[in-house]
């Protein structure tokens, strides 16, 4: 089993069988990420660090139980194979972060119209991923199809969803720039377009 990655929620190692096994994080390990990752802790102060921990969890809990009961084909979460309350299986794909260096302009926006095509399915379905992080939490199967891999944040709850589809989350720094320059415009002004709430 090989370490891939950690982040706020989950620790991903590799299987070596085409499988990956996303971990919850232990409290140590979530404050030690998350401690990390908010320097200079201006928009994430350092003594809510707990807070963010147990909301993140509380959080991951709730998604697990909305996948372990949905209808939705599990192809498109790489085929979770839950093993607790929070951890479980999945199948291991290219990160969209790192697909999307190696395409053309042109094959940019086809994949990026794929992605808004897979959200609102998943919006329709009431299982949206709360910040559409486009390159972090989608990757490419073996079959070049768009999956969503973070199950750890879906929204199902119609307000909810309603909420944050008006927040435009996907047009901030945070989430744009885990895709190349050349291609966010684009991203930005099709999401804005495109992305509704029915």
């Amino acid at each position: 089993m090989k370490f891939i990655g950690r982040g706020w929620q989950y620790t991903v190692y590799d299987l070596g069988n085409g499988r990956v096994l996303k971990k919850y994080n232990t409290r140590s390990q979530g404050y030690w990420i998350i401690f990390k990752q908010c320097f200079p802790y201006i928009n994430y102060p350092i003594w809510k660090i707990p807070d963010y921990y147990n909301g993140c969890k509380n959080t991951a809990l709730d998604s697990i139980r909305k996948i372990k009961t949905t209808n939705v084909n599990m192809s498109l979460f790489g085929n979770p194979k839950i093993i607790n309350d929070l951890d479980y299986e999945q199948d291991k794909v290219i990160p969209l972060s790192v697909y999307f260096k190696s395409l053309s302009f042109e094959q940019g926006v086809v994949l990026i119209n794929k992605f808004i095509g897979l959200n609102l399915l998943l919006i329709k379905k009431r299982l949206m991923d709360k910040s559409f992080l486009i390159g972090k939490n989608y990757g490419i199967n073996k079959n070049g199809e768009i999956i969503l891999t973070d199950i750890g944040e879906l929204y199902s709850a119609p307000a909810s969803i309603k909420r944050q589809i008006e927040l435009k989350p996907w047009d901030i720094y945070y989430v744009t720039s885990t895709i190349p320059k050349r291609f966010r415009k684009y991203f930005v002004e099709q999401m804005n377009t495109r992305i509704r709430f029915e």
